[in-house]
């Protein structure tokens, strides 16, 4: 017993206790040690309990923050293109083919700095096509990025006071199809699929037609 209250009144044996996090801060580590995991074991193979470890908490710190793996990575997925809309965002080009020139190289450098993201993309992609219910959520989430993407182009070619060649909608589709299609050739043919042509393919949906005054 004395030695017990010995080890008891010791305080360099217990360790202080850590502060509670904020709930931002925990959610965003927990979002970095996901892209980490993820691109190191894939989608399938991944679990929340690895998700927790390398985020230095426990699986419940996960289910405070993601009902699901699912939605850890929706999550994720959410995150990736606001960093694209954020790269886009601060484009301070003055004219469409500059902006398009910015937007490309904005975001080809993305690519190249997150490799795994689009192998993942596909793979989540993938396996969403044989579930309708991780389908219908993904759908959603589309729906949301599309439109968040189609106000963000209205915003720069009023600034920039050009007529847009087709709706912004439909723009949006375009330039996610080149996008996501132009990143799954560079993966499969990184040595002769240029990503830059991205910067082309804008230029070209973009092109320069002023509005008149």
């Amino acid at each position: 017993m004395v030695r017990l209250w010995s080890e008891m009144s010791n305080p360099r044996r217990f360790p202080p206790r850590q502060r509670r996090l904020p709930r931002a801060e925990t959610r965003q580590r927990l979002l970095d040690a996901a892209a980490s995991v993820f691109a190191e074991l894939g989608y399938d193979a991944a679990t929340l309990e690895e998700v927790a470890a390398s985020a230095g908490f426990s699986k419940g710190a996960v289910y405070s923050n993601f009902a699901s793996k699912q939605e850890l990575f929706l999550a994720l997925m959410r995150e990736r293109v606001d960093q694209r809309l954020s790269a886009v965002a601060i484009n301070p080009a003055e004219t469409p083919t500059g902006f398009a020139e910015g937007a490309g190289h904005a975001l080809v450098t993305l690519l190249r700095e997150q490799p795994e993201w689009h192998r993942l993309f596909i793979e989540f992609w993938v396996r969403a096509m044989h579930d309708p219910e991780l389908r219908a959520e993904l759908s959603q989430q589309r729906r949301l990025i599309r439109r968040d993407i189609a106000r963000q182009i209205d915003e720069h070619a009023a600034r920039l006071g050009i007529e847009l060649p087709a709706p912004s909608e439909d723009l949006t589709i375009m330039i996610l199809g080149l996008s996501n299609g132009l990143a799954i050739e560079h993966l499969a043919d990184p040595e002769t699929v240029d990503p830059h042509v991205l910067a082309d393919g804008l230029r070209l949906l973009l092109r320069d037609q002023q509005q008149s005054s």
